[in-house]
């Protein structure tokens, strides 16, 4: 369901991700990262600055940031990238309103976080996944990268809702 970020360097390369790889490659010079699935186009960072606080080991893309790698399309106001110091990173977060798609499926959420410890995308805040006219909402979606699992969850007050079609089924309105 997911052709996204993922670590080129890890045991399921061929999984993917929303939040994973993106920067070390580009900035840093190493292979480590490709921000579309199983894609050798450049990836292309937008934004309106960009910090990098090697002291404190992290890198910030800020104002209306755009990545792109072939049809892939993520973008956030805030793109915050750490572990920046050896090529390789161990967290990213995207806030302040992500949205990712690839022209087969689209996701949005207020951030996104990858953990590379864990090998965990975490979506929050008001998360929609849409996939053709199969649409999942919740206010958290976990994804683990190495087993393929997700799990929606909403607090208490809330509950996850997916509407799905059959291939024969309609929309109804």
């Amino acid at each position: 369901m997911f052709s996204m970020f993922r670590d080129v360097g890890s045991s399921a390369a061929g999984r993917a991700g929303i939040v994973c790889a993106l920067v070390p490659a580009m900035l840093f010079g190493t292979a480590a990262a490709q921000f579309s699935q199983n894609s050798n186009a450049p990836i292309d960072i937008t934004g309106a600055q960009f910090e990098a606080f090697q002291n404190e080991d992290y890198a910030l893309w800020t104002g209306d940031v755009q990545v792109v790698q072939g049809e892939v399309i993520l973008t956030a106001p805030e793109l915050k990238i750490y572990g920046i110091g050896g090529g390789r990173f161990n967290r990213v977060d995207a806030t302040g309103g992500i949205r990712y798609t690839n022209g087969v499926e689209a996701i949005s959420g207020d951030q996104a976080i990858y953990r590379k410890e864990n090998e965990t995308i975490v979506v929050t805040g008001n998360v929609v996944v849409v996939q053709g006219r199969q649409v999942m909402t919740g206010e958290r979606m976990t994804y683990f990268l190495d087993s393929g699992k997700i799990i929606f969850n909403n607090e208490a007050s809330s509950r996850v809702r997916g509407v799905f079609f059959t291939e024969d089924q309609a929309p109804s309105n």
